[in-house]
This record gives structure tokens, C-alpha cells and sequence, in this order.
């Protein structure tokens, strides 16, 4: 996948993931992942970014089973930047395509699970 901007996040689900289908019957979870950086030599927290995060095919009905608002997740995919209008304005948002997703368990849980879409890198 030549040319195309790769990342990993480790961020919170923001609001509940919505399951869709598309018309041809592919499944797509999209959810919303907020990431505060923060700076470990200074303790020092900084704005918070928000991405919009998508899910295709078998990973996302797996990740819908699995993934919750307020989860804390590792996401590894593909970064586009997407646009809408709002108030007249165009604003700009960073859009992942995944490539896989799991949840980071809190202290004294064990891993939920890690989706990936069986894509090759």
C-alpha cells in the first residue's frame, strides 16, 4: 500500500460505535476515538484530538461485539483527511480505515480483543 499514511492510536472510545451495513450487505462499525497526548517528563496533558475511525467486513462485526464508549483502544489502519460542512464552514477531520482494533484492558482485567481485517500491510 504505497503512498498511503499509516498510524497507530491508543485513544478512548467516545460515544457507543455504530454497526452499519452498507447496500451490498458489508458491515462497517464506525466510532469516534479521542487521543490526549500527553507529555510523561513533564506530567503535562494537551489538547485532545479526535478521529473518526472505520471498521470494514467480518473485523467490524467482531469490534461491534467487543467495542464500547468509554473503552480504551489501540487502532492501527490507514489516515485520509475527510471534510464536512458545519455553519457554513468547512472543517477537516482525520479519518482512519483500520487494519485492526483492540480494546487496552484496565488494571486487573484481561484483554477483550484484538479484530484485525486480514488485509496485508
Amino acid at each position: 500500500m504505497a503512498g498511503e499514511a499509516t498510524i497507530q492510536l491508543a485513544g478512548f472510545v467516545h460515544k457507543t460505535p455504530e454497526l452499519r451495513f452498507t447496500n451490498s450487505g458489508v458491515a462497517v462499525l464506525k466510532l469516534t476515538v479521542k487521543v490526549t497526548p500527553y507529555n510523561t517528563r513533564t506530567q503535562e496533558k494537551k489538547e485532545p484530538s479526535w478521529y473518526q475511525v472505520s471498521v470494514w467486513r467480518d473485523a467490524a462485526e467482531n469490534a461491534a461485539e467487543v467495542v464500547n464508549e468509554g473503552d480504551r483502544v489501540l487502532v492501527s489502519g490507514t489516515l485520509e483527511m475527510g471534510s464536512y460542512e458545519k455553519d457554513g464552514q468547512k472543517r477537516y477531520v482525520p479519518e482512519v480505515t483500520a487494519q485492526s482494533i483492540g480494546v487496552i484492558p484496565r488494571k486487573q482485567e484481561t484483554a477483550k480483543a484484538v479484530v484485525e481485517d486480514g488485509s496485508p500491510w
